[in-house]
């Protein structure tokens, strides 16, 4: 899946969260945020915390691929 905005890694959060049977609480527990951040990061606010957001990827099982232009 290719990231080209804030909602569309928000997404990707929403449908694996789900897929998990998460509730957006849970993960918040599980990824030591707050409820408000998993709920922010959803709907795809572009301020959220790099750190954090990396956090609730890994308890998701998520990974973040960066290649170049010409990859």
């Amino acid at each position: 899946m290719v990231l080209a905005d804030p909602g569309t890694l928000g997404a990707a959060v929403r449908q694996a969260r789900k897929t998990h049977g998460l509730t957006q609480a849970e993960l918040a527990g599980l990824a030591g945020t707050g409820p408000r951040f998993i709920s922010e990061l959803e709907r795809g606010k572009a301020s959220a915390e790099l750190g954090k957001v990396l956090d609730v990827l890994a308890v998701l099982g998520l990974h973040l691929l960066l290649t170049g232009a010409d990859a």
